[in-house]
This record gives structure tokens, C-alpha cells and sequence, in this order.
């Protein structure tokens, strides 16, 4: 999840070449509810109202199948694991 344009997320999709969409949180509506905003109270390095790097799986219903949330933003994430969480979802 993140908070970049819908731009940057079809290119970063593209590149990739993601059979699915990614939600691009510009708005910031998501963040709150899923936990990953850095808030007021909890910043990172003085700043509040971005995203911690996540990646969320969700199946056809919502639910979430997969998750991976870290408070470093230079860690990035196993994308061949959450590749796997989406494919695990499509032959379930």
C-alpha cells in the first residue's frame, strides 16, 4: 500500500507486468484503517502522514490474505512471496 499516485502504481505494475491492480492510497483514506500510518503521535524521522512500506494481499471478498508491513522504509519486500499469495489466490 502506498500513497503514491495511481500513476506511479500502473508504472510500477507495468514494469512488473502485474496481471492485478495495486491500490494507490493518494488520499490517504486506507492507511488509517489498515495501521500503517505514521501519525503525529508515532512519525518517522519527524515526519507523520505517509505510509510504512506494506504489501497487502486481498482476495475477491476483502479479506486479506497476505500481509508484510515494516517500520524501515529502506527494507523493501519479498516480491516473489507476496507473488506467491496472489497466485495461491488464483487457483484456490
Amino acid at each position: 500500500m502506498c500513497v503514491e499516485s495511481d500513476r506511479a502504481h500502473k508504472a510500477f505494475a507495468n514494469q512488473l507486468g502485474l496481471p492485478f491492480p495495486l491500490l494507490s492510497d493518494f488520499n490517504r483514506q486506507v492507511i488509517g484503517q489498515f495501521g500503517t500510518a505514521y501519525t503525529p503521535e508515532q512519525p518517522f524521522d519527524g515526519y507523520w502522514g505517509m505510509s510504512r512500506r506494506s504489501v497487502f494481499v486481498l482476495d475477491r471478498d476483502g479479506v486479506v490474505r497476505y500481509a508484510w508491513v515494516t517500520d524501515d522504509p529502506l527494507v523493501a519486500p519479498d516480491v516473489d512471496e507476496a507473488l506467491r499469495a496472489v497466485e495461491a489466490l488464483a487457483s484456490a
